[in-house]
């Protein structure tokens, strides 16, 4: 009876404990990743990316960001027609249509500098694999064998970790985009399968996916549940989706939507803003980096909402993945190419909200620090009136002195000088500001 009880304590007092974060090179940067994705045109025209946009997309970036940090780029979804493999029954083209497989566009891609980025699921397995009942590498069995009884859709099949060989499948998976020169692998509908095959079998799978990723390649995980507040994406991922997709962009993308709500399973919070300060407890550098989704800044209403979206990926320490298009951009360029909030990102800044509720409005102010000793303080006016906001230099940031040395506006580039006591500015509906503070 005394054992029984000791058993008892021991797994209540396990639920409490710290779950320890994946330790990759990835997270002990701190901050996520400046990329083009390619979910605009997918999601705009409800179907995959043509391979001659894909091209021009490549160029158009490797001409006018790359040399701002922007140095990767990733496929997106609307996968399910990727149906050429190998022999292994891995993937090796986005679309059956593409001319050119993985292996010349990450060749295209490394050659100009830039990062070869993937989309794509290690637990599943396509129509064709299965219709082929490709081997195992590495086991006796076949894809036939290793499918659960759920499948994803009609072209592609969840692979069920308790079958034998599905552990080679995931992890060979990995493996296949690291030897195609991926870095960066971005793992989507991770509620789907953990839904259809339970939370034991979903940690399994990342747990694979984590050993064989090491330091190689960035696991960017999407679409997580994140039950008991991440417990099965901390140990495991290096970045996480914090919020619902960016679907038509604007406004309602970036703090509209069901603002103040949040439920229990993905997507927690639909609002971008909301899913920062719900999950900035948990995501920090030697952590979990936070993945706002990505900026469709031509969707945006003015310059100043513009100027809201990017300060908020930055100073959450979010990816920055651009998603406009060259023939989608305008004018907005500039937005993406502020100096001065980009070495934000570069040098591994993050900061956090005064409130973690996403209904006070002190969640609204961010602060953090760089290691030289500067603040750095993000106000943002989510109302739809003017509002003034404010940060105390004693109370807030901890100063001894009320009198800071200089105060600098990051979107005006400007130094404001020596201030006493506090920062203050009135903010207009859908504003912000950036600034760094000097002692």
């Amino acid at each position: 009876m005394e054992f029984r009880k000791i058993a008892i304590w021991s797994l209540l007092l396990a639920s409490f404990l710290p779950v320890t974060a994946r330790d990759s090179q990835f997270t002990r940067k701190g901050t996520g990743p400046m990329y083009w994705m390619a979910y605009e045109y997918c999601y705009t025209h409800d179907k995959p990316l043509p391979e001659d946009r894909y091209k021009k997309n490549i160029d158009w970036i490797n001409d006018n960001f790359k040399e701002y940090g922007y140095d990767m780029i990733c496929t997106d979804g609307w996968i399910e027609q990727a149906q050429t493999v190998d022999p292994n029954g891995y993937i090796t083209k986005y679309n059956n249509e593409w001319n050119h497989d993985f292996a010349y566009w990450s060749d295209y891609v490394r050659g100009k500098g830039m990062k070869f980025g993937v989309y794509y699921n290690p637990m599943w397995l396509t129509r064709t694999a299965w219709e082929k009942d490709c081997p195992v590498q590495g086991t006796s069995v076949t894809a036939k064998q290793i499918v659960g009884e759920n499948s994803f859709n009609g072209d592609l099949y969840w692979v069920d970790t308790a079958r034998q060989g599905a552990e080679q499948w995931i992890r060979g998976y990995v493996r296949h985009f690291i030897n195609l020169g991926a870095t960066y692998l971005r793992i989507d509908f991770l509620e789907n399968y953990e839904r259809n095959y339970g939370s034991d079998k979903y940690a399994e799978a990342l747990k694979w996916i984590k050993e064989e990723a090491g330091d190689e390649i960035f696991i960017s995980l999407v679409m997580p549940n994140c039950f008991s507040h991440g417990k099965n994406e901390i140990p495991y991922g290096d970045m996480i989706r914090v919020s619902n997709d960016c679907f038509g962009g604007g406004w309602d993308f970036v703090s509209a939507r069901k603002r103040g709500k949040r439920q229990e399973h993905w997507p927690q919070y639909d609002n971008a803003f909301d899913g920062f300060i719900g999950f900035s407890d948990i995501t920090s550098r030697g952590k979990l980096i936070m993945d706002g989704d990505f900026m469709r800044m031509n969707t945006m209403a003015n310059a100043e909402e513009k100027k809201f979206l990017f300060s908020l990926m930055v100073i959450t320490g979010s990816a920055l993945a651009i998603s406009d298009q060259y023939d989608t951009i305008g004018e907005d360029a500039w937005v993406y190419q502020n100096k001065e909030l980009i070495e934000l990102n570069q040098v591994g800044f993050y900061a956090k909200p005064l409130s973690g509720d996403v209904k006070n409005r002190d969640s609204s102010r961010w602060i953090g620090q760089l290691s030289n000793g500067d603040w750095v303080v993000g106000l943002f006016n989510r109302e739809d009136v003017a509002i003034k906001y404010t940060v105390n230099f004693s109370k807030e940031l901890g100063f001894n002195a009320s009198h800071v040395a200089n105060v600098r506006d990051l979107w005006e580039h400007k130094d404001l000088g020596g201030m006493d006591n506090e920062y203050s500015v009135l903010l207009s509906p859908h504003s912000c500001k950036i600034i760094r503070i000097e002692k």
